[in-house]
Formats: C-alpha cells, structure tokens, sequence
C-alpha cells in the first residue's frame, strides 16, 4: 500500500443555528493514499462537502470543528494558524468546486484568475506564471489558449468554464485535489470529458484526489476506493 498522505480520524462538524446545534459530520474516519483516487459518494444533505470544507477549513461562521484529527503530511490541520492554513490551500490541497460560475470572478480575464495563485505562493515573474497559465490551459484541452486568456468566464461554455477551474486548481501543483460534484451543472457528453480529464492529469501528475459525488456511476469510472456517506457518517 503507498503512504498516506491524508488521514481523517472520527471528524465532527457541526452548526450552531438558532434552534440549536445541528450535527453535519458525525465521527468520519477515512484515508487518502499518494497517488490514488478516493471516491466518496452520498446523497445531497448526507455531509460530504462539509467533510471535504472541513479538511481546507472553509467553513461558514456558524460551523465548529468539534472534535477529530485531520493529518495531511504528517500535520495536523485543525491545529494550524490561519495563515498558515492559507499557506496551504491552492499550494499543498487545491479544490474543484461544484458550479464554476459561482467559483469564478466575472469581473476579471480568466488568465488572471489561473496567475493569481502562482504570483501570491511562489512569488513568480509575471511572464513566467503567464506561459505557465497558457500552459496548463493547454493541458485542460482548451485550444487558441493565448487568445483565451483573455476572455471573461461568461464568454466560455459550462465546459470551458470547468476546465479553467481544474486549470486554477493545479497552478500551484498540489499535492492532493479536491474535487467536489465539478461535473453535475454539465451535460453528460461533457460530464465524461471532465471525468477522463481528471482521471488523466491524476496519472501523469501522480497527484491524489478526492472525488465527491452522488452519482455512482461517476465513481465507478474514476475512483481506487469508494467511501459511502449517510447522515453525516460513512
């Protein structure tokens, strides 16, 4: 078995609302191993993106990790300083969010948003992150990728528009990814492109990821394990 680079260990979240604490996560252990592809699949509402937000430590205001370890590279994230945490994000652990729309900025050219994590991580020259970006649109299969650089998220289809948030996810060569539901606003001829894209840059990069998904059918195509979830436990 390849060593762990993720371990969860009897994880809770929960919400402090106004009729009370409400129990997202309920005692979730799991691992993620170097290289592989972990599937964790479940109904809406069953706690997944808040075990997957929990992890990265983007929780709303109301939530509180209560109780549990979450070690990734031998340190242990719910005891990491903010800064630190932001040190880690996009850079060790990146994520794929669920609607690109909502994940990019309108208001700024895409090829900017795809630089804006090289230049504030790693400090790099401007014409350096600039072929980088070109580079990895390339590799997510968008063509006349320089001209696209461009261009603002409403002017690429759904499918562009996920390619470039996978695009943004590895600039900064992460060491696992996150991928939570990236193919459920999509048609399912493109939802299969996604699917084979990851699959692919997960082999080439020898990255892991963690796939979240309600459809079993997507598990079967990329996952090396499969965890359920239900009511918050797997």
């Amino acid at each position: 078995m390849s060593e762990t680079i993720l371990k969860v260990e009897d994880l809770k979240t929960s919400f402090m609302t106004s009729s009370g604490e409400v129990q997202a996560v309920r005692g979730v252990s799991f691992e993620v191993h170097k290289g592989e592809i972990l599937g964790i699949v479940g109904e809406s509402g069953s706690g997944k993106s808040v075990t997957s937000m929990s992890i990265l430590r983007l929780l709303a205001d109301t939530a509180r990790i209560k109780n549990g370890k979450i070690e990734f590279e031998g340190t242990d994230l719910t005891k990491v300083s903010d800064k630190q945490m932001r040190e880690i994000r996009g850079q060790k652990i990146a994520m794929v969010f669920q609607d690109p729309m909502t994940s990019l900025d309108p208001t700024m050219p895409i090829g900017k948003q795809i630089m804006e994590g090289m230049l504030w991580h790693y400090k790099m020259p401007k014409d350096a992150a600039y072929k980088k970006a070109v580079q990895l649109l390339e590799e997510v299969g968008i063509t006349d990728a320089e001209k696209r650089m461009k261009s603002y998220p409403h002017q690429l289809s759904g499918g562009m528009r996920q390619r470039v948030v996978i695009a943004i996810a590895l600039a900064c060569d992460p060491d696992l990814l996150i991928c939570d539901e990236p193919t459920t606003a999509l048609d399912v001829t493109i939802q299969a492109k996604i699917l084979e894209l990851i699959r692919s840059i997960q082999r080439e990069r020898g990255i892991s990821v963690i796939y979240i998904t309600h459809d079993l059918g997507v598990v079967a195509k990329v996952a090396d394990y499969v965890d359920v979830m239900y009511a918050g436990k797997i």
